[in-house]
């Protein structure tokens, strides 16, 4: 009996244990430790963004189940949202209550910032609760950034955990860096690098830009900066600002009262330093970021004048710096430089003992034909003591011109030469090179950028006065006298035969 009884426990034990097995594993590791601090690490590898982790919510430690989380927000604005557990949607409202560079509700604990420069961080000993990261200063060519929020502990087989997996915030904002592109349009050497031109000739110029920002994040400033060198005039009212397409193509043409241009300084014989600003108003429009907007294209026009530097080194245009800028940051980016060439002519006049001849008059033509019948002469000049000739135009500029061919004609000699009376070709003769060398486009060019002819002029044959002379004038007397004997005895002679 005793035996039976004794089997009949150890059956029910038995089951006893096999049903307390059944059960959940409720042990100490699922009870909530709320003294225990909490701690994530963010990461972010893009240069120019600073983060700010606020918390928003703590937690309620008083929830019945060690299965669930519940919070209790720290200010009103997302109280449903904490309350729905909806994390996506919270994530939403916080950035819908503190946009971008918006402060936070005053209730909200600031955790402590997170510069992209130092690249990680951890942020340790938290209080239990909803953390949100905020991106509170990003590059001004930023075009979307997600924010993050972050709810510790939470439950995970079986147990709490107190911290997260590193959160990459590279991942979760996009931006890019526009660029600057300057190129002459008119260039004499199919080159939009270069072009080399004639005083008084137009160069064409056109800067290519490429656009930032987004509709969520719009600019506050996008300005490109030029420094036109001092042998360009640059002309103001030539200024034209388009928007383009991705092939550089204009869609349209954007309104003068929506851009500035700023001439800093343009004093004659200086470098002129100017840019042109988009304003404020154009830019909190929407045309500007259109998905089929890529570039702002700014045209403009200056004129070659009398501060030209003729040869190799040429007069540089620089694209300085296209800036650009939001509420947050202002960036820049350079440009790049375009060159304009230009060359002289000059005679090197002798006399026939081969030295200098002052006082020769000289003009210069664009065609053989106008040389020869000395008409429309593009300059002109007259040799000094050193037989030297400075071709200047009708403003007493010394004149500059493009390579190539041009013709020469002596129009005066000095009193006691002939003029020189052929048509005296001069050729201007400039090879360049493919990629920018030692400073320079040129590979090869007249010396000192000046190319010269050397013409000899000879004396004239002039009569002497004296016996020479004399003599000639007694021999034509003489001849008159004995013409009028012969014909007075020739009359005599007719007259006795009758």
């Amino acid at each position: 009996m005793r035996k039976t009884i004794f089997k009949s426990f150890a059956i029910i034990f038995a089951l006893i244990i096999i049903a307390v097995s059944a059960l959940p594993a409720v042990s100490a590791a699922t009870v909530i430790d709320s003294t225990r601090k909490v701690f994530f690490t963010v990461n972010c590898d893009k240069d120019g963004y600073t983060f700010e982790v606020f918390k928003v919510a703590d937690l309620d430690t008083t929830s019945a189940s060690p299965y669930e989380t519940k919070y209790v927000p720290l200010f009103d604005e997302i109280k449903n949202e904490v309350k729905a557990g909806n994390t996506k949607e919270l994530l939403l409202k916080l950035d819908e209550v503190s946009p971008a560079l918006s402060p936070m509700p005053a209730t909200a604990v600031s955790c402590g910032t997170f510069d992209s420069r130092s690249k990680t961080k951890t942020f340790s000993n938290l209080d239990q609760g909803i953390y949100y990261i905020k991106c509170t200063k990003f590059p001004a060519g930023v075009k979307s950034v997600e924010n993050s929020v972050v709810a510790l502990p939470y439950f995970n087989n079986n147990n709490w955990v107190y911290t997260i997996a590193p959160v990459d915030l590279a991942t979760k904002v996009a931006d890019d860096t526009p660029e600057t592109l300057k190129e002459i349009t008119n260039s004499t050497k199919d080159n939009v690098n270069f072009t080399d031109v004639s005083l008084g000739d137009k160069v064409d110029f056109a800067l290519y830009n490429t656009t930032t920002g987004s509709t969520s994040f719009k600019l506050t400033k996008y300005a490109v900066y030029d420094k036109m060198s001092k042998a360009l005039t640059f002309d103001k009212s030539s200024v034209k600002v388009f928007l383009a397409d991705k092939d550089r193509d204009s869609i349209s043409r954007i309104s003068a009262n929506d851009y500035t241009v700023n001439v800093t300084s343009a004093a004659e014989g200086q470098d002129t330093e100017f840019n042109v600003s988009l304003n404020e108003t154009y830019l909190a429009k929407n045309d500007f970021y259109a998905s089929d907007v890529k570039f702002i294209l700014v045209t403009y026009s200056a004129t070659l004048n009398k501060y030209a530097v003729k040869g190799v080194e040429g007069n540089p245009n620089e694209d300085v710096k296209l800036e650009y800028g939001n509420n947050s940051t202002v960036d820049s980016v350079p440009g790049n430089t375009v060159y304009v060439y230009t060359y002289g002519v000059g005679v090197n006049k002798l006399d026939e003992n081969g030295s200098a001849l002052s006082g020769a008059k000289f003009a210069i033509y664009a065609s053989n034909e106008n040389a020869a019948a000395k008409t429309n002469p593009l300059a002109s000049g007259t040799s000094d003591a050193n037989g030297n000739v400075v071709f200047l135009n009708s403003k007493g500029e010394e004149l500059t011109l493009q390579s190539g061919n041009y013709f020469i004609a002596e129009t005066d000699a000095p009193e006691g030469y002939n003029v020189y009376g052929k048509v005296i070709p001069i050729s201007i003769d400039v090879t360049y090179l493919d990629t920018f060398t030692n400073n320079t486009w040129v590979q090869n060019a007249p010396a000192n950028g000046v190319s010269t002819v050397t013409v000899t002029d000879t004396k004239l044959i002039v009569p002497q006065t004296g016996g020479y002379v004399a003599f000639i004038y007694i021999a034509g007397a003489v001849s008159l006298v004995l013409g009028g004997l012969i014909i007075f005895g020739l009359r005599r002679t007719k007259k006795n035969s009758k």
